[in-house]
């Protein structure tokens, strides 16, 4: 028995350190925290303080006695103080490997340093920025490099991403056992970490780490471990204000102004979870932040963590200590898991998330209603972004589309509204049980099972789950006091007065300019109409140009030289006598009919909006925010390069404002209001320019009265097959963007493109004269036209680049005719010249990130999405075929799906595909405009834009038109071909199909209620604030929760983020709009935390430190006013701080800071 005790003792020993890697409280309690530091070398950190920290560090640790894991980046090996300091540490210490990728580690590897914009963008700092034999090379040599440090290899690894194909080659050829990642993080660093086991350890599955492996076949034997652990509660969102409530000290005192009880929360909340086999946590802090900062908070933390170990709570371990006792005592799969969260915050919302091998589920307690948040399905056989390819870019949330995700998508499933009562979260073996009576006092039982998820006993399959809650139809709100927009005598009168002025204006600015440049370069003689076209086409750009010159050199006044001194040379040159009335035939009055009816048509969704009713200005779809914003940045385009309207101070990124700065002129010098300029006067002049645009370009490829008209028609009337999907689905007719792309109804909701596209008209005119009559000053004023338009529309800039490249090079080949080439090439320098003041302070490099390659995305998603086809059936043979293997019913449900996409957004313009793709016609045109058409239709079924993925389709716009009129070719062909009778027939029916889902759209603007509006007593205010001295506003951070407040109509305010503060008081904001800012992909999370931070210390003056805080912010901002709606019943002290009450009605208050 003696022997059989011994052993029994030894092994004990073993056991204890084995597990605990020197420590005796690891057995009390099965909750571990692991402290883990990572440590970056002198890479991108010239001249910081790099040793520094890792001393102060273990001096902490070592007072402590704490134990704790090191992660030295490939750099960092080659600083002997750094390597002195982890070869001399306590031996309950370990030592691993940050696997950050820098351009030290890639040379000694013999690999390429994959340079982005920045150090930390993905495509640069992840392994997945590059190939998979240059991973292999770079962890060959980190890990020789460790060996030959330490005399080992190390357990542990990490970084905030780390691909499948990487951990796998890690485990197998060196035996790593755990790796850590970042915790689920949206927008932070520019990638998204997205859809993993919410902070919690788990199995990875060899084919997508951010998924728990479901069988050990497809596992990687490697422990996940999350880097910054997220907030239950509040660390769900989309950006830096949400992922930054974290366990850590840079997070949640430089965004948050929290402290070491926030800590402690959050510390208790991972670590005392009852229904769980165990608890983990990482905390610790980065080299590279500034030590003297955060040297006593770290302490505070390290001094928390033991006192919690003293007390038997938890026990501090390595990160390979952890993964030895999670793989022991988890030996197969990943355990579930469920968080039961309160608001450390001390508010009274909850989460409750849920996590398992299949799936992951949030749940969201008394935070607009009680709902799911986020389901995911995990799936098998799913394959990671860049996997097995270098790619730039990591968006796990965007690339995702059959889930429920509330901060990408939007979509919720609400289960009950209102506060609940008697919360219970109970076990009954293999369910967890969460019970809660609602606001109407009856009981709800939410179930989670192994598979699925079960409400008052009807269970559901994750898979329907997502699919219903997806496709919830929007909840009807009661109604408040009904709006009636009627435009009586006096606007009418106002109007009218408005259009002469601006009629005026143009005949002057852009007619007679253009017309003068029009008759100099062109040498062949043209019919009327296409010289009023051209003139129109060259006046706006020219106008634009010298507007955006005489902005830069600041010479305002210059526009009126460039004006008359054409009126002079359009007199003296006697152009003027060219300006006949000639009789109009038949044909040419039926022309003029149809394209003023396309012009009425497609008014319709604008003409409404930003006239001033009885009730104030009312606004109708869209225009509530996209119209809102152009006029903001109209009424602000003071200085070159423009700055942000609704982000003081910064200069505009990544946005094309040359229509913004054409109407901006044409206010200033026309006396006329922007307003009337965005939403009547120059959609109507774009509209005709289009229906001109049309009638030229149909001329001049088909030699028929029949196509002229069909293609005009289509141009203004045509819409897409989503009227079939919606009645199908919901038995009326509707879905315009069913298939994503917008249709010609909607053209002047986006009036860059609409101008864009009459530019895009215009070149492919002026091209087919240039090559039939070679003029080296058309040729010129051709390159200015492609060059600015760049700055009219990016997306008809690269469409019309990238034609003229590749036709020129055709023709550099065929004819030898350098020409084209040269016109693309030159109007490449002149779109960058136009760019780069607009980036004087900003790395370039960016521009190129605008884009992610992304097969399929849109025609994937317009399956996926249920508020789109939502064809889940074709959509699960997709996923079935490729998880399968099964590539032929892979590619058929994505042939089928391409056809789906490309026919169902074309409508009956799909004729048009026969016609413009005909290999037959050789001449420049019909060359150019298939090459052009073409390039529309490929770009956005490869590419995605980076936070707006579905934008891309703006390119398939331009298909649209072209596709017309190619449609009217065929269409008169086809009817030429038949007997008359039948050709009747077929045309009659498809005019009739072509416009249905057009005129159901159109209908949708012609309530006399607006969507939305802005009061007439904010419009009071805002008046009065146009009036006041330059200054910067500070407005209440919108808030989503005043819809379910306030009865419909919304008003602004309540209806979405906008920019309407900037827009009706001619002044910039600190910080507005943040669809807008995503859009423009502007650093404002900190503005509009700094915002809230703002707020919540006025809500306790009674402290004197918050009184400096509230001085010291508006002072450092340079905020001057303060613009408070009383519907967020906030109000500020009169007559303290510096602050006073200027102007206040029923509505608004507004403040002035001196």
């Amino acid at each position: 028995m003696k022997w059989i005790l011994s052993i029994f003792l030894i092994s004990l020993f073993f056991f204890t350190l084995f597990f605990g890697c020197g420590q005796t409280t690891l057995a009390a309690s099965n909750n571990f925290v692991s402290i883990v530091n990572p440590i970056r070398g002198r890479d991108f950190f010239e001249g910081k303080q790099i040793v520094e920290p890792v001393i102060g560090q273990m001096e902490v640790l070592k007072r402590n006695s704490a134990a704790a894991t090191w992660l030295v980046r490939f750099d960092a090996l080659s600083i002997p103080e750094v390597i002195n300091v982890l070869k001399t540490a306590p031996s309950n210490h370990e030592v691993g490997l940050f696997l950050e990728v820098t351009d030290s580690w890639t040379n000694q590897s013999g690999v390429k340093y994959h340079k982005t914009q920045s150090w930390h963008f993905p495509g640069s700092i992840f392994l997945t920025g590059y190939s998979q034999d240059d991973r292999n090379k770079l962890i060959d040599k980190a890990f020789e490099s460790f060996r030959n440090t330490f005399g080992y290899y190390p357990k542990s690894v990490g970084a905030w991403w780390i691909d499948g194909y990487s951990l796998e080659y890690m485990q197998k050829k060196y035996g790593i056992t755990n790796a850590m990642i970042v915790a689920d993080q949206y927008s932070t660093d520019n990638y998204q970490i997205w859809g993993q086991y919410f902070s919690t350890p788990y199995y990875p599955d060899k084919d997508r780490v951010i998924n728990p492996a479901q069988s050990e076949e497809n596992k990687i034997p490697v422990v996940i471990t999350q880097w910054a652990p997220r907030d239950p509660v509040n660390g769900y969102g989309k950006g830096v204000e949400e992922s930054t409530y974290s366990v850590q000290a840079n997070d949640y005192i430089d965004f948050h102004n929290l402290g070491i009880n926030y800590f402690s929360k959050l510390v208790d909340l991972y670590t005392n979870q009852k229904f769980n086999q165990f608890g983990q946590l990482i905390v610790g802090l980065e080299n590279s932040y500034d030590w003297d900062k955060y040297k006593g908070e770290y302490e505070k933390e390290v001094k928390l963590l033991v006192d919690k170990q003293k007390q038997g709570r938890l026990s501090i371990v390595t990160l390979s200590g952890f993964a030895n006792f999670y793989k022991t005592n988890f030996p197969k799969l990943s355990p579930e898991h469920l968080i039961i969260a309160e608001d450390p915050l001390g508010t009274d919302k909850k989460a409750i998330w849920f996590m398992n091998p299949y799936y992951r589920a949030a749940f969201y307690i008394n935070d607009d209603g009680n709902s799911f948040k986020d389901i995911r399905q995990y799936i098998e056989g799913d394959e990671e972004l860049c996997l097995k390819e270098a790619c730039e870019s990591l968006n796990f949330a965007t690339s995702a589309t059959r889930v429920l995700d509330y901060v990408t998508f939007g979509h919720r499933w609400v289960i009950d509204e209102g506060k609940i009562k008697g919360l219970k979260v109970e076990r009954s073996g293999e369910k967890y049980v969460v019970i809660y009576t609602n606001e109407a006092n009856n009981k709800r039982t939410i179930e989670f099972l192994p598979r699925d998820i079960s409400i008052d006993g009807k269970i559901s399959s994750i898979d329907v789950a997502i699919l219903n809650s997806t496709f919830n139809k929007p909840e009807e709100k009661k109604s408040g006091n009904q709006l009636i927009a009627i435009i009586d005598g006096s606007i009418f009168a106002g109007l009218l007065f408005g259009f002469i002025k601006f009629l005026l204006f143009i005949t002057i600015a852009i007619k007679i300019p253009g017309y003068v440049i029009t008759k100099k370069i062109v040498s062949e003689k043209l019919p009327q109409v296409t010289l009023w076209f051209i003139s129109f086409g060259i006046g706006i750009v020219s106008l634009t140009l010298i507007s955006y010159l005489s902005g830069l050199l600041g010479l305002d006044w210059f526009v009126y030289i460039y004006a008359l001194t054409f009126l002079v040379l359009f007199w003296f040159c006697k152009d003027w006598v060219d300006f006949k009335i000639s009789r109009l035939t038949r044909f040419e009055l039926f022309v003029i009919l149809l394209i003023f009816s396309g012009v009425i048509f497609q008014l319709l969704p604008v003409y409404k909006s930003g006239i001033n009713y009885s009730f104030g200005v009312g606004f109708w779809g869209p225009n509530a925010h996209d119209g809102v914003w152009h006029l903001s940045l109209m009424n602000k385009l003071e200085n070159f390069p423009p700055q942000n309207p609704i982000l003081s101070g910064e200069t505009l990124r990544n946005y094309h404002y040359f229509y913004d700065l054409l109407v901006n002129v044409t206010s200033k010098f026309s006396f006329t209001t922007t307003s009337d300029l965005l939403f009547r006067f120059y959609p109507v002049l774009i509209s005709v320019l289009l229906g001109f645009g049309a009638f030229i370009l149909s001329k001049r490829l088909f030699n028929s009265k029949l196509a002229v008209l069909l293609g005009i028609y289509l141009v203004y009337f045509s819409g897409s097959f989503g009227w079939i999907v919606e009645y199908i689905r919901e038995k009326h007719f509707g879905g315009e963007s069913a298939f994503w792309a917008n249709q010609p109804i909607s053209f002047n909701l986006n009036p860059p493109f609409a101008v864009s596209l009459i530019l895009v008209i215009l070149v492919f005119v002026l091209l087919d004269i240039f090559v039939k009559n070679k003029n080296w000053i058309l040729a010129v004023v051709i390159l200015l036209i492609t060059g600015s338009l760049l700055q009219f529309k990016a997306y008809g800039a690269i469409l019309v680049l990238g034609t003229l490249f590749i036709v020129g090079l055709i023709r550099l080949f065929a004819k030898r005719d350098f020409n084209i080439l040269f016109i693309s090439i030159a109007g490449g320098f002149v779109a960058l010249g136009l760019l780069l003041p607009n980036y004087q302070s900003f790395n370039l490099f960016q521009t190129a990130g605008v884009f992610e390659f992304y097969p399929f995305w849109l025609v994937n998603s317009m399956l996926d999405f249920q508020d789109r086809v939502g064809w889940v059936r074709l959509a699960m043979a997709r996923d079935a075929g490729y998880q399968s293997g099964n590539w032929f019913k892979f590619i058929a449900a994505e042939v089928i799906a391409l056809i789906i996409f490309i026919g169902g957004n074309l409508g009956v313009r799909i004729f048009g595909i026969f016609g413009l793709f005909n290999v037959y016609k050789k001449d420049f045109l019909h060359l150019g405009l298939a090459i052009f058409s073409f390039l529309a239709i490929l770009i956005p079924l490869l590419f995605v834009q980076r936070g707006t993925a579905w934008n891309t389709v703006q390119f398939m716009y331009y298909l649209l038109f072209f596709s017309a009129l190619f449609t009217g070719g065929t269409l008169a062909w086809i009817y030429n071909k038949l007997p008359k009778a039948l050709g009747s027939v077929i045309l009659a029916i498809l005019l009739i199909v072509a416009p249905i889902n057009a005129v159901v759209t159109a209908k949708g603007y012609l309530y006399p209620s607006p969507h939305t509006y802005i009061s007439q007593k904010e419009l009071d205010v805002l008046d009065f604030l146009k009036n006041q001295e330059e200054g910067v506003v500070l407005t209440y951070p919108y808030d989503k929760g005043l819809k379910n407040k306030i009865a419909q109509p919304l008003p602004l305010l309540a209806y979405e983020t906008t920019s309407y503060v900037s827009a009706y008081s001619n002044k910039s904001t600190f910080i507005e709009d943040e669809i807008q800012q995503d859009i423009l992909q502007t650093e404002y999370k900190r503005r509009l935390i700094a915002t809230k931070d703002f707020i919540q210390a006025t809500n306790s003056l009674n402290d004197q430190s918050n009184g400096e805080k509230i001085i010291r912010f508006l002072k450092d901002n340079k905020i001057k006013y303060i613009y408070l709606p009383k519907v967020y019943n906030f109000y500020l002290p009169e007559n303290k701080f510096g602050i006073t009450k200027i102007f206040e009605n029923e509505e608004v208050v507004l403040y002035l800071f001196n």
